[in-house]
């Protein structure tokens, strides 16, 4: 298998083993209905992710900034935003954490 291959199946592992009302599965949910453009925004989807990795209690303004890159926001990002359910970024960040901890990968 080459190295793409085994990227993918990595990944793809990852996303399964994920359970589907987490706050990890809807906080990815949420990276998908963004599209992110990285001409737009002038950086990588991997900087703009490593960025709320480093600092995941700015969750709120980290989402304005994905969701406003194109100047535009999309009833499914509004609707992968809301499906989040933050009302306290803390307590969604530390369960998230834990939920990734628990993983079998």
């Amino acid at each position: 298998m080459d190295l793409q291959k085994h990227n993918l199946a990595e990944k793809m592992a990852f996303l399964i083993s994920i359970p589907p009302d987490s706050n990890l599965a809807k906080l990815l949910r949420f990276c998908l209905a963004t599209g992110w453009n990285e001409e737009l925004a002038g950086k990588s989807a991997l900087d703009i992710a490593r960025a709320l990795i480093e600092d995941p209690y700015n969750l709120p303004y980290w989402t304005h900034e994905v969701m406003g890159i194109d100047k535009e926001h999309s009833d499914r990002e509004w609707i992968a935003l809301g499906e989040m359910g933050i009302k306290d970024t803390k307590e969604f960040i530390n369960t998230l954490w834990k939920e990734l901890e628990s993983l079998n990968l």
